[in-house]
């Protein structure tokens, strides 16, 4: 079993890697590059670059963006005329790597609290999960966090277990601890259940001598605190500005209060063919995701484990120590996030990639029962019969899977047979990660001179990265407004990106001469009818190109009418 599990698990990893380097740049993604490069001139100049300021970078550390960049800068050095044509391949070659280290943390981690087959199992389960899958190459920041939690859980376990190599297990925990931070403040949210078990657990072990445990802790805390500052301070430049300008404090509450209450991202999203508020987001938005967009034979086996726990029938308890302690910290670092969301209404946006670190710890669960199947297979008539179900419905899903390439983040499951009805239902390519299909799709059928005479905009697709391939394939440096006369754009490039009609009669006194929306009118407006739209519905055209994946249309080149 262990041969057939390595050998599937390679092939998974080679077919990534070549999904990864072959998918366009997400929106964000061409963010954090600038976002990256900008942070990078900053510190090699020591802090004569202040051309750091973009968007809403001040509440980003931006620490794996710099490195990233850093990253891109020495194969640059290698070859230039490389990097420059493809700064694409190069972001998601750094992403992919990342990515592949954190499938051989969820290995080494799994592997030392249970076993080697529920280790390469669970493996085997997140690489064969769409989201997490197709998030491999082109998401800058949340396969990161779980790269950086799994390392880090697995290192701080050490920590609290074993005697031996304390302070390297110490010093590598803080460094993930930092990392993590580093790219996102919330990591403090996302390792808090694994800290606190491990200080229960030290407590547990000191609780004859509380003194000795004190000598011990207060070191390594400040240790771990120190490392952590360091990183997260690293790649942030308006800290030092901050600093400089002794208003630290005040920046720092800034930074947490926006944190918390997040509203820098969408205002609406389409959830089951439904528009809702961002910052009013459903209760039902994680029950959504699990009945329409996990593959189904995962959540059956998921469910299974659970069963099987809970009841007492899990075999394999036996065979492990603490099984049942090890079983409820995984399911608290799953969960918490998850329920503190629920529990202060968090914005929830982008389907589940906010949570992408939950679906291998999901997985570790899921391959519980799984392993109790395949190894008591021959042992009675019911086994045999719920794997060869499992199989069917693997098949299925597994089709899907593959015919969305190198798409898989689009994925929803066999609860829409039929998946081109699923673009009414869910924002699919909501990271335009397609407009890299869709401009080599342009160069077939179009002459530069051609595509150098259109006029073309881009709906909420991202300015930045749709003009990176317009510019290497055609030689186009501006895109073009709808409402502007006479350069009215004749073009829009789209995707089914959810949006907020500004120019509609009921809300339009609503707007500011310049085009803002006033803070205290925003639900007034969000929540006015006719309003919310998409990026397919609202324009009116005829579709010159399409890009799609079983039937469903991820992005269009539209001619816009008259």
């Amino acid at each position: 079993m262990n041969r057939i599990l390595i050998i599937t698990i390679s092939f998974l990893i080679v077919f990534a890697w070549w999904s990864a380097l072959t998918i366009g740049l997400s929106t964000d993604e061409f963010f954090h590059h600038i976002n990256g490069s900008k942070r990078y001139n900053f510190l090699t100049s020591f802090g004569a670059d202040k051309n750091f300021q973009l968007r809403n970078n001040q509440f980003y550390p931006g620490l794996y963006d710099t490195f990233s960049y850093a990253i891109g800068q020495i194969i640059l050095l290698i070859n230039k005329k490389f990097y420059v044509n493809n700064i694409d391949v190069v972001m998601h070659f750094v992403n992919v790597v990342f990515s592949t280290l954190s499938l051989f943390g969820l290995y080494v981690f799994s592997k030392k609290i249970f076993n080697k087959e529920i280790a390469l199992i669970s493996v085997l389960l997140t690489l064969l999960n769409p989201f997490f899958f197709g998030h491999m190459g082109m998401n800058s920041k949340d396969i990161i966090i779980f790269f950086s939690l799994i390392w880090f859980i697995y290192y701080f376990y050490l920590y609290c277990v074993e005697d031996e190599k304390i302070i390297k297990n110490l010093l590598l925990s803080s460094f993930f601890l930092g990392f993590g931070c580093g790219v996102r403040l919330t990591f403090l949210v996302v390792i808090f259940p694994a800290v606190a078990c491990g200080f229960i657990y030290l407590l547990n072990k000191y609780k004859s001598n509380y003194l000795n445990l004190a000598k011990r802790l207060f070191p390594h805390i400040l240790i771990a605190f120190f490392i952590t500052i360091f990183l997260i301070f690293l790649c942030w430049p308006h800290i030092y500005v901050a600093i400089k300008n002794d208003n630290f404090f005040s920046f720092l509450f800034t930074i947490i209060k926006n944190t918390i209450n997040w509203n820098e991202g969408p205002k609406i999203g389409l959830l089951n063919g439904e528009y809702y508020e961002v910052f009013n987001t459903p209760k039902s938005y994680f029950l959504y995701f699990i009945f329409y967009r996990l593959p189904i034979y995962f959540s059956i086996i998921l469910i299974f484990s659970y069963y099987l726990v809970c009841f007492g029938k899990l075999k394999i308890k036996n065979e492990i120590n603490d099984f049942n302690r090890k079983f409820q910290i995984i399911n608290l670092i799953a969960l918490f996030p998850i329920l503190l969301v629920l529990i202060l209404s968090a914005s929830v946006y982008d389907n589940i990639r906010l949570f992408l670190f939950v679906i291998p710890l999901f997985s570790i669960i899921a391959s519980f029962s799984l392993y109790q199947l395949l190894k008591t297979f021959n042992e009675n008539f019911k086994n045999k019969i719920s794997v060869f179900i499992i199989l069917i419905l693997f098949s299925f899903s597994f089709y899907r899977f593959i015919t969305l390439t190198p798409y898989q983040y689009t994925y929803v499951n066999l609860m829409y047979p039929s998946f081109k009805k699923t673009v009414d239902k869910f924002e699919q390519d909501y990271w335009a990660t397609s407009y890299k299909e869709l401009v080599r799709e342009m160069k077939s059928k179009y002459t530069i001179t051609e595509v150098q005479s259109f006029r073309i905009a881009d709906c909420f697709g991202g300015d930045g990265l749709l003009l990176y391939y317009l510019n290497k394939n055609f030689g186009v440096k501006k895109l073009y407004n709808t409402n502007e006369r006479p350069l009215r754009a004749t073009h829009i490039i789209l995707t089914n990106r959810s949006f907020l009609d500004f120019n509609h009669p009921s809300i339009s006194h609503l707007i500011n001469d310049k085009g803002v929306v006033i803070n205290e009118d925003l639900v007034k407006i969000i929540r006015t009818p006719g309003v919310k739209t998409t990026c397919f519905s609202y324009y009116d055209g005829e579709d010159q190109l399409v890009i799609t994946r079983n039937g469903a249309k991820f992005s269009s080149l539209r001619k816009l009418n008259d």
